[in-house]
């Protein structure tokens, strides 16, 4: 695959399906499974849901045609990302032999109703203003917490949280970008530097940036909730047999495209040697050669 004229996030947010589902940590994610079980009914949110990949995960996990019924609100600012996740969701669900009608709520039926989505269209921190549609049993935000002052953000959404609600929060950026095979081993360390620091340069704001996975263990500690499992969840992508599976070549192009954005014109490099470490990162990528590794961390807590 050669590198795309366009970028997409939604095209995105689908290509990383296949590298999430294998970068989550498994302790953490039964540990969250165990904790949803022994109920008749479930109300969770996600916030920044994309695609609605964890709503796929938690239905084949529960089983809902047997166990609870599902409510599940989808909250993300970006309505195009959201029109995505109604329609592979609705596809997805009828694949499993569903019948599905309506659009918000999205229901899901299979020896009656099982599964209700409702997708929201808003910022998170005014959704969670809003609200007063009663308390969730757990709040899912996945790769978001690192976009966020995460003190802020915990303290907006703990008053949708039930009494020990539960908070799972995967796929958390925790410091480390490398590529393979090596550039050049000086130039390689700046570009990683340099991106990880990008990642925290509005000082004010008080992102947490390259060390949100371990940021959210304090954070959570300090907001009152328990630690009940934390693991790592790192992305790596890799050829097989010289290509890529699925759309992970696209998802390889895209962190090219979000580096290249956030390092272009960058006075600690040089121009002509980022552009040729870029171009170099792209044709490994067509040739089926590059190999990415991004160290994540999972996190699930509860609520005192």
């Amino acid at each position: 695959m050669n590198a795309p004229d366009a970028y997409r996030l939604s095209r995105y947010l689908t290509a990383k399906k296949s590298i999430d589902g294998r970068a989550l940590n498994h302790r953490v994610w039964s540990r969250f499974v165990e904790e949803l079980g022994g109920v008749s009914s479930l109300r969770i949110l996600e916030v920044g849901a994309g695609v609605g990949a964890t709503v796929e995960r938690i239905v084949t996990a529960l089983d809902v045609r047997t166990g609870p019924s599902l409510r599940y609100t989808l909250v993300d600012r970006n309505p195009a990302v959201l029109d995505t996740a109604s329609s592979e969701l609705r596809t997805w669900a009828e694949q499993q032999g569903f019948e599905v009608t309506g659009r918000s709520p999205q229901v899901w039926s299979a020896d009656g109703e099982s599964v209700a989505l409702e997708f929201v269209t808003a910022d998170l921190y005014d959704f969670a203003a809003a609200h007063d549609g009663g308390r969730f049993d757990a709040i899912v935000g996945q790769a978001l917490f690192d976009l966020l002052r995460i003190p802020d953000a915990i303290q907006a959404l703990r008053p949708l949280l039930r009494d020990r609600g539960l908070w799972y929060l995967p796929i958390h950026f925790d410091g480390v970008t490398a590529f393979e095979p090596p550039h050049d081993s000086g130039l390689d360390g700046r570009v990683e530097t340099l991106y990880h620091e990008s990642m925290t340069t509005d000082h004010d704001d008080g992102r947490a940036g390259d060390q949100s996975g371990r940021r959210l263990l304090t954070h959570l500690r300090d907001a009152g909730s328990t630690l009940l499992e934390a693991g790592g969840s790192d992305w790596i992508v890799w050829p097989q047999d010289g290509d890529y599976p699925a759309d992970e070549a696209y998802f390889l192009y895209h962190i090219l495209h979000f580096i290249e954005n956030e390092l272009r014109g960058h006075p600690a490099l040089d121009d002509d040697a980022f552009a040729d470490w870029l171009s170099d990162r792209r044709r490994q990528i067509h040739e089926g050669r590059l190999t990415y590794i991004a160290h994540q961390l999972d996190v699930l807590a509860r609520t005192d």
